[in-house]
């Protein structure tokens, strides 16, 4: 006589048999089930999402890609029809399941909402977000998840909230620097004096591109592509020139001096045709902007004027400097206008005869 055994038989068997063992093993492989099949699945949706022009589904499925492990864990011991009382474990192992998928969803949450703010930040006129919102948006939404969690393992959040209360204060005194900075960094961002792409100079000592604002210091990449580390603190209390601040494009000066005898009309007009066609080299320059010449100085020995002249990055103003005045220089050869240099005539009487 033969004896039939459904395959939900044969796997109830085994679990009974080897109750520890056979969680264990298929907490196992969906880990590797999340990896290996649901993390690609999740990735080739989120692409496709991304195409279509969804993009916020295609943020949602890249975020719960990084879940992955856990969804995959989860979804196989669902599927073989794990309970907490047949295995014989705590009843306590449910409520840590629902545990588990509150975190999972707090970072899902998390992650989104940082999303929707750069998708907003990169609609203004400064697309370059900073890492400090990103930290409040995290340290928010993951505070918010803790709370439900809580609530899920009936945990007294009262008391929780007391002896946070209570040792307050000892954790803002051992940390009195860090969250001088942190609150510095805050009031950097709330007032609009800095962000991250600005080229600022602090104190007249160093000077260079705001990378990010953090919330300990503020990081700052030089011209010559250093980076600089200034504390939060530090920053908030020195005298800082910030270049786009009122807009972008910077504008300087660029002091030249020509000999008496100069016609200065004709100086102004060749200087101003050489302006525009070095100006013409860099398409990033602002189309509007026409460069000026002002006469300026009666000096010792020669007549000083500006010429004014624009650029998008300060990087760029170097640059432009160097072509403009090698390229005033060979024109004012051309045209015979004279660049003097310090003169000082000596006359010696000459003495009486012996």
């Amino acid at each position: 006589m033969r004896v039939y055994f459904a395959k939900e038989d044969i796997v109830l068997g085994i679990l009974q048999n080897n109750r520890e063992i056979s969680f264990l093993a298929a907490l196992v492989l969906g880990v590797v089930l999340g990896i290996f099949a649901i993390r690609p699945l999740l990735q080739a949706t989120s692409r496709k999402a991304r195409k279509k022009r969804y993009p916020h589904l295609a943020i949602f499925f890249s975020t719960m890609r990084r879940a992955s492990e856990v969804l995959g864990a989860t979804f196989l011991l669902n599927m073989l029809h794990f309970q907490p009382i047949d295995l014989g474990f705590d009843e306590n192992f449910g409520v840590t399941i629902s545990v588990i998928n509150t975190l999972v969803i707090t970072f899902c949450i998390g992650e989104f909402l940082i999303y929707i703010y750069e998708k907003y930040t990169a609609r203004r006129v400064d697309s370059k977000v900073s890492t400090l919102f990103h930290i409040i948006i995290r340290l928010l939404v993951y505070s918010a998840g803790i709370l439900v969690a809580s609530s899920i393992v009936d945990y007294d959040i009262k008391a929780m909230l007391t002896a946070l209360g209570v040792g307050g204060l000892a954790i803002a005194l051992a940390l009195q620097e860090t969250l001088s900075n942190l609150f510095a960094g805050l009031q950097i961002l709330a007032s609009k004096q800095l962000k991250p792409g600005d080229y600022v100079r602090v104190d007249d000592r160093v000077e260079g591109y705001v990378i990010d604002i953090n919330w300990r210091n503020t990081t700052l990449r030089t011209l010559l592509e250093n980076v600089i580390i200034v504390s939060n603190t530090q920053l908030s209390q020195s005298i800082t020139t910030n270049y786009f601040t009122l807009q972008k494009n910077l504008y300087f000066k660029i002091a030249v001096g020509v000999h008496y005898d100069s016609d200065l009309e004709h100086v102004e007009r060749v200087t101003l045709e050489v302006a525009k066609e070095v100006l013409g080299r860099f398409p990033d320059v602002p189309k509007d902007f026409q460069p000026k010449v002002r006469y300026n100085e009666f000096a010792d020995s020669s007549i000083n004027f500006d010429v004014w002249m624009a650029t998008d990055l300060y990087e760029n103003k170097m640059i432009i400097q160097h072509h403009f005045i090698k390229a005033l220089h060979k024109r004012y050869n051309e045209e015979g206008i004279v660049i003097p240099f310090p003169i000082r005539s000596i006359y010696i009487e000459k003495g009486g005869e012996e």
